[in-house]
């Protein structure tokens, strides 16, 4: 336990030494190079692997970058032990890009993408940038990249934590620096699922911080992306995704496996789930969240 508690305090206290660096310059390749091998040392397999990715887009040396990219995709823990509920938010976007995409070499913007899991899941020629400050240091309130410079910048579980008068800024921001559109991964208020209840419940059993922000940030609602769609010229698709009973419940089964130690067990209840049920949860009556594309206008 003692021994867990300090690997903990030193990588906290490495991952804010990078990001202090690359906050000077957050498009410097080199800085996000390093944060990869740093991550790698510290056994952070999916952030290693998204850094180093995201090092090869903005111009790493490309002889050091393949130098590893094979080791660090190997290092990859299989998806399947990963939790159901991050795993199915992946499979369903990585899905979703691909059939939007002309070539698995297509360009992905993370937009608030944590460890950048999401990378492991696209073919290893897509390009993959991260930038959530909390793990690379780039800011998703403050792109610093030009306009339309990937093909798709995604955004999976985090629109509901932006505040409601910041939404379609935020929004902007992304659609400017996509060539083909976005694409939103997010729980939306949905008639019938509790909203309210189910949040209030989770907090109170968990305490979990991104369940407050739900509460505090009020769900968005699929109206209002409809209409800035409509607002824009935008072309919309909205598909319901998940199940909220099952995604609910596997919020419960993730923290009290945490607080029981069964790790072991934990891995293969998520594996069976991953392998034998991802292809049919989702609800169109209450779901878990709704899958948006946000599409530029074809010429």
């Amino acid at each position: 336990m003692i021994r867990a508690s300090i690997i903990q305090l030193y990588d906290t206290f490495r991952t804010k030494q990078f990001l202090n660096k690359i906050g000077k310059d957050n498009l410097d390749a080199k800085n996000h190079l390093d944060h990869a091998f740093s991550a790698s040392r510290r056994r952070r397999p999916y952030l290693a692997y998204a850094e180093l990715k995201t090092a090869e887009y903005l111009g790493a040396d490309q002889k050091q970058v393949e130098k590893y990219k094979a080791i660090y995709r190997r290092a990859l823990p299989d998806p399947k032990l990963m939790s159901h509920n991050q795993y199915f938010r992946f499979k369903t976007l990585a899905s979703e890009i691909m059939e939007r995409s002309s070539s698995d070499k297509v360009s992905v913007l993370d937009v608030g993408g944590g460890e950048g899991g999401l990378a492991a899941f696209l073919p290893e020629n897509a390009s993959y940038c991260l930038a959530d400050p909390n793990f690379n240091g780039i800011s998703g309130e403050n792109l610093p990249f030009t306009d339309h410079s990937f093909d798709h910048v995604i955004s999976c579980h985090v629109l509901e934590h932006i505040p409601m008068n910041e939404r379609y800024l935020f929004l902007d921001q992304l659609l400017s620096k996509s060539r083909s559109g976005v694409i939103l991964l997010n729980p939306f208020h949905a008639e019938g699922t509790q909203d309210s209840a189910r949040l209030k419940f989770i907090i109170k059993l968990t305490g979990v911080e991104w369940a407050k922000e739900h509460l505090e940030c009020t769900l968005p609602r699929i109206e209002d992306l409809q209409e800035y769609a409509s607002d824009r010229g935008l072309d919309i698709c909205v598909t319901p995704n998940g199940t909220m009973a099952t995604t609910t419940a596997f919020v419960f089964l993730d923290y009290f496996a945490s607080k029981s130690g069964l790790k072991n067990d934990w891995k293969e209840v998520n594996a069976f789930f991953n392998e034998k049920y991802s292809d049919i949860l989702d609800s169109p009556e209450y779901p878990t969240a709704y899958l948006v594309y946000l599409g530029h206008p074809k010429k």
